[in-house]
Order: C-alpha cells, then sequence, then structure tokens
C-alpha cells in the first residue's frame, strides 16, 4: 500500500517511544505545518518571505491566520482545530531534540522575553529578523542544529479568546502566525537569541500597525481609515493581518460613540463586510462592526440589549449563522455543526493494572483525544458523547488501544487484550476493526521481503471482500478508508457518487480527496508544465523533457527506503527501455530537505534527471507517493499506474506496438 495512507500505522505513535534523530524531527515539524497550510484551517495564508538572504538560500517564511465563529457549548479557549492542533503537538513532542525551546501559555502572564530575533548566515555577516511578543499570545518555538551547519526553527504564536454575547453567542476569535526559518549557521552565534527592546537595528516582523487601543474618537476614526487603506493595497497575508489589528483596535475603544461618531464609521466599514476578499475577511469585517454597534449610542438607547437598528447599518446584523459555526463536545471543535450527529455511549471495561486513565480518541482526522476517564483498580466506566457512527479508539498511556464504532450501543473492552464485546449488530464491525489493526501492527514487523509482500496482499484482499462482497455499507466505508490507494478510479468511482450511502461520511473524506487528484491525471488528459529544481538548485521546466519520448513522473521521497521503495523496479525498466527512448523524471516531495535528498541520489547514482518540485498536488494531485505518470510524445497522459507492476505492463504495451 502506498506510503502517504500509513494512516493504518498512525496507530502506532500510541504504542511507540520518541527516539528519532533531529533530522527526523524537523521532518515531522515541516511536514505538520505543511500539513496545517494545506488545510487551510483558520484562513490560514499560503506564506510569505519575510526574511531572506539570495546568496545563502536561508529565509524566514510567514504563514497568518485569523477567523472568527460561533462556538456552541464551551467557554474553552485552548481548544483549536485538528491541523493546527497537531502542529502544535508536534512542537512540544519534538522539543527533546531541540537546540532552543520555548513553550509559553497566555494564561502565564507575560512571557519572560520581549521577542526573539534570528540570524541568517550571509557571505556580508547576517541578515536579522525579530519577532517581539504581545502580552497575550500563546508561544511555541523550537530550533534544531542539522548537520553541515543547518539551521531550522519553527515559531508559532497565536491569540484567541471566547467573548459571550447575548444575541451571537459564545464568539470565538483566533489570529496568529507561523514563522519557518531555515538557514546555514552564522559563525559561532546562536540562531535564536532573546529579543532586546534596546536592539534596533534589526528588521521588525509583524502587522506594520500600532495594535493598541486607541484613546479617542479622532484617533480611532484615523486608525480606521488608516487600516482599511491597508486592506486595499496589501496582498493575502497583509490582509488578514489587518483585519486582526482593526477588530482589536475596535474591541479595545472605551469610550461610548454617539449616533454620528457610529454611522461615521459604520459608513467606513459596512461596505467592507460584503466586498471583502474571502468569506472569512468578511466575517471579521462584520462581526467589527457589530462590537462597535455595541459601543455606540444606539445600543445604549435599547436598554442594553440588540433590537431594532437602523436601516442602514445592515452589518451590524450579524448572527451565527452568518459566522462559521463549529460545536464543541468533550474538548473537540468540530467543524458544520449542523450536520454533526452525536450519541451517548456507555463504555466500561479493563485496563492494565497501573493505569491511571483511558483516553478516548477519533480514529480519523489526527486522533484528537475526545475525553479522559479514570481508572481505578484496573476497571473504568463512563458515558460519554460522541460522533455518530465514527470509529473512536481507547488508550492507556498511549500503550494499549482498541477501536470501536461509537454507534450509541453499549461496549465492554479489553485493553489488555485489544478486545472489545457488544451487542450483535455491533461486534461484527469492531471485530473487523480490531482484528485488521493486529494483522497492520504484526505486518509492521516482517522483515522478510517475500513474506512482507504476502501478507500486505493478503490484508489487501481482506479490505476488498469487505468493499465488492459484503453488504454492510458502513463498514465498507471504512475499508475504503484504508485501501483506497489500492483501487483504480473505476473501481472507486461509485463510492464517491451520492449513490453510496456514506459518500458524505469522515472516513470518505480522504477517498474523495484522492479521486480529485486521479481525476487531474487521467489518461487523454494534456500534461501540465510546472516548475522543476534540480540537485544544484538550478530553475527547470517539465516541458524540456516532454515530446522526445515517452515520460514517466516519477513522485517519490528520498528518505522513504521501505516496501514502498520502486526504485529498483525503475531502474530495471529504464535499462530495459531507455534506448528506446523513455524518459524518466523523478520528482522528489521532500526536496526541501536538501541534503537528505541530494545525498540519497548520489548514493543510488541514478541516471536520469532528478528534480524536486511544490507543484505535484495542484497540477496533478499527488496526495501519496510512490506515484507514476505516462506522458505520450504528443504530452498526453496515457496512463496513472498505481503500482509498479502496472507501470511495468503499460510500458510493455507500449514498446511491443512501437
Amino acid at each position: 500500500m502506498k506510503n502517504r495512507n500509513m494512516v493504518m500505522t498512525v496507530c502506532l505513535i500510541w504504542a511507540m517511544s520518541i527516539s528519532a534523530q533531529v533530522s527526523d524531527a524537523t521532518r515531522r515539524v515541516h511536514e505538520a505545518l505543511q500539513a496545517f497550510v494545506a488545510s487551510g484551517e483558520y484562513n490560514v495564508s499560503q506564506g510569505r518571505v519575510v526574511t531572506s538572504d539570495a546568496v545563502s538560500g536561508g529565509k524566514a517564511t510567514a504563514y497568518e491566520f485569523s477567523q472568527v465563529f460561533a462556538v456552541e457549548g464551551t467557554t474553552d479557549a485552548s481548544m483549536l482545530f485538528p491541523h493546527l492542533k497537531e502542529l502544535e503537538q508536534a512542537l512540544r513532542s519534538e522539543a527533546l531534540h531541540a537546540k532552543e525551546v520555548m513553550i509559553h501559555d497566555a494564561r502565564e502572564g507575560a512571557p519572560l522575553a520581549a521577542g526573539v530575533r534570528w540570524l541568517l548566515a550571509s557571505p556580508t555577516g547576517a541578515v536579522s529578523g525579530k519577532y517581539v511578543f504581545g502580552s497575550k499570545q500563546n508561544i511555541r518555538l523550537l530550533s534544531f542544529d542539522e548537520p553541515d551547519g543547518l539551521r531550522y526553527a519553527v515559531l508559532l504564536v497565536w491569540e484567541q479568546q471566547i467573548k459571550p454575547d447575548q444575541q451571537i453567542g459564545n464568539v470565538w476569535m483566533m489570529n496568529g502566525t507561523v514563522y519557518e526559518i531555515s538557514a546555514k549557521k552564522h559563525d559561532d552565534m546562536p540562531f535564536i537569541l532573546p529579543y532586546n527592546a534596546q536592539q534596533t537595528a534589526e528588521l521588525t516582523i509583524g502587522p506594520a500597525i500600532d495594535p493598541t487601543a486607541p484613546q479617542t474618537y479622532d484617533e480611532l476614526l484615523a486608525k480606521v481609515r488608516q487600516t482599511c487603506q491597508i486592506y486595499d493595497r496589501e496582498t493575502s497575508g497583509g490582509k488578514t493581518a489587518a483585519v486582526v489589528v482593526l477588530h482589536k483596535m475596535c474591541d479595545g475603544y472605551s469610550q461610548t460613540l454617539t449616533r454620528e461618531q457610529y454611522d461615521t464609521l459604520i459608513g467606513i466599514l459596512s461596505p467592507y463586510a460584503e466586498t471583502a476578499v474571502g468569506q472569512k475577511h468578511k466575517e471579521m469585517f462584520g462581526y467589527t462592526c457589530y462590537t462597535l454597534y455595541k459601543k455606540s449610542a444606539h445600543y445604549q438607547a435599547e436598554g442594553g440589549e440588540v433590537k431594532r437598528r437602523p436601516a442602514m447599518i445592515t452589518s451590524s446584523t450579524i448572527s451565527t449563522t452568518q459566522l462559521r459555526k463549529v460545536v464543541s463536545y468533550n474538548g473537540l471543535i468540530t467543524n458544520g455543526s449542523e450536520d454533526l450527529q452525536l450519541v451517548d455511549c456507555q463504555i466500561s471495561g479493563i485496563a492494565s493494572a497501573d493505569a491511571d486513565s483511558v483516553t478516548v480518541r477519533r480514529s480519523v482526522a489526527s486522533f484528537e483525544e475526545l475525553g479522559r476517564f479514570p481508572v481505578r483498580n484496573g476497571r473504568f466506566s463512563f458515558t460519554c458523547r460522541l460522533p455518530k457512527d465514527e470509529v473512536c479508539g481507547l488508550t492507556t498511556e498511549n500503550r494499549h488501544f482498541t477501536y470501536f464504532w461509537a454507534d450509541g450501543k453499549p461496549i465492554n473492552a479489553d485493553l489488555v487484550k485489544s478486545t472489545v464485546k457488544s451487542q450483535k449488530a455491533s461486534q461484527q464491525r469492531n471485530n473487523f476493526l480490531n482484528e485488521t489493526e493486529a494483522e497492520r501492527l504484526r505486518i509492521l514487523k516482517i522483515k522478510d521481503r517475500a513474506e512482507l509482500d504476502a501478507a500486505i496482499a493478503k490484508q489487501r484482499e481482506r479490505y476488498r471482500q469487505v468493499i465488492f462482497q459484503g453488504d454492510d455499507d458502513l463498514l465498507r466505508a471504512y475499508a475504503l478508508y484504508k485501501a483506497y490507494t489500492e483501487l483504480t478510479y473505476d473501481e472507486l468511482k461509485p463510492f464517491v457518487s451520492d449513490q453510496f450511502r456514506y459518500t458524505n461520511h469522515l472516513l470518505m473524506a480522504p477517498v474523495k480527496e484522492y479521486m480529485a487528484g486521479l481525476e487531474k491525471r487521467r489518461p487523454g488528459k494534456h500534461y501540465e508544465d510546472m516548475l522543476l529544481a534540480d540537485t544544484l538548485g538550478n530553475a527547470h521546466q517539465l516541458k524540456e523533457y516532454v515530446g522526445r519520448g515517452y515520460v514517466v513522473l516519477h513522485f517519490w521521497e528520498s528518505w522513504n527506503r521501505d516496501e514502498f521503495d520502486i526504485l529498483p523496479q525503475l531502474r530495471t525498466l529504464y535499462d530495459q527501455y531507455h534506448a528506446r527512448g523513455l524518459q524518466i523524471v523523478s520528482l522528489a516531495m521532500d526536496g526541501n530537505y536538501k541534503k537528505q535528498w541530494t545525498d540519497r541520489v548520489k548514493e543510488e547514482n541514478l541516471p536520469w534527471p532528478q528534480m524536486t518540485t511544490q507543484a505535484a498536488k495542484n497540477l496533478y494531485g499527488i496526495l501519496s507517493w510512490p506515484e507514476t505518470v505516462v506522458i505520450s510524445p504528443d504530452g498526453t497522459i496515457v496512463a496513472s499506474p498505481s503500482t509498479v507492476q502496472e507501470l511495468e505492463a503499460e510500458l510493455k504495451n507500449i514498446y511491443s506496438t512501437n
């Protein structure tokens, strides 16, 4: 099965201690950051370079994010959406391998340092940048010394608050930034230094606007106009920062606005609530208008209640339906609360004698913790609300675990034996979950390649039987979730249509995403040109290699040396068909880890072009690897083989007729 979908191996994290080297730690942090950016959570931007040195290649990239939305059933301001939570947890878990660490929560008061600055090595000395911390920010900072004098750091800062409101309900405001910094070592200087307010020579990174709350109406009016002008001329990341600063500025104004003052401000802001770039920005402007309304004489005249407002002030009528609405349960935030069904689950069972608690986790979407409950004398019993018809897991201190379907039926779990007992209707599903997971863990321990291939094929066939011969649609959705990268486009197509009962189930989300990727590289489509870079950093384009014969694009990761590595088979195919015009172009998905990538290329001594690119996902829908795409001399995609065996058969067919 393909490497990207090691969703079946993620659970192994529960049972393994962390013993990775620094390079592996930076890879995990980088991957968690890229997953957050790709997810679009909190309207995160695609990044902008804020500090760079063209000669050395060092740079710092900022990813800004912000959002406002309604939250039901919680006042907990510490919760995060899945991918941001995964990034935050990655920074915590990799702190063991870091050179410098700073972890600070806003509830602890002001941070010990006013900020940090960083140094990027340069032939002329060093290029420096700094970030000044806010008093209410949560801070996660890790920096690593990598081989050959390279340095890598990630700084995550965010601020969030929940404000109860009589009409809106609980309103959650979130804003923050992630800085990813990579550079060569600058002499023996530390990479990350505490910022001293007396040092003024460095470039300051962050919003260009003073976020201090205005003290007078004239000051507020001037800053509102200035911020709107900045919003108009800024790029996406700058617009997000401007919207955040605008709301904090208006929210912090402590005086009562007269009707005339309020009308003037709304006359400036109201158009943005309708025409701003992106729904999230419109919502932020709308909520800022509403915030000002509650500071106005209009609101006071209504006795401190939201009643009727002048007709011109449409933006202040914002409600929960206009905000992005989420629901919270057991500490988990879920999008689309109107579609979420919760069910009460009675759970009891046996744990190891030394266990203090049992944790309930969602089995997909990053294994969010849904709740933690006490264990006494090796036994536990509790009732909690869980997402209906989803796969959940029970674990104790990340050692023993088992799975079950949250269908509202009582379950009794033995975490020592990894078994679940439930009512007859649920037992078959729960057995399948735990049996296939036990098989997967056994497969991970197999060293012999022939034995490994046989075990993988056996489990693959087990999933196929459920998908194509079973009569349980919910179990079929689970099997699809586990094995979809092993299925063809035509095999998957019926299950991503409305004809399949569970096509919109959470388990089917990656299946549908994968299908969308397959659509982009369907046979018959013309290839998409894209920018490439070789191991020396020289720029190329894919069109340089198309047109002289058949081309195989090989998407891979250089660190991968397990059963998913197809380099030996590719070498055989290249030797067999290159003299007849076959060209292979390998595209490393982890080319940003340049030394790791270039070292592997040298080690393998591969005779075909070795490139990296950032455009594979958007242009070819590459979400897993290894993947291959075959392009004909006229630029038409003729095949997108899902296995190296399929690629071999395709090339044999091509060259037997040419």
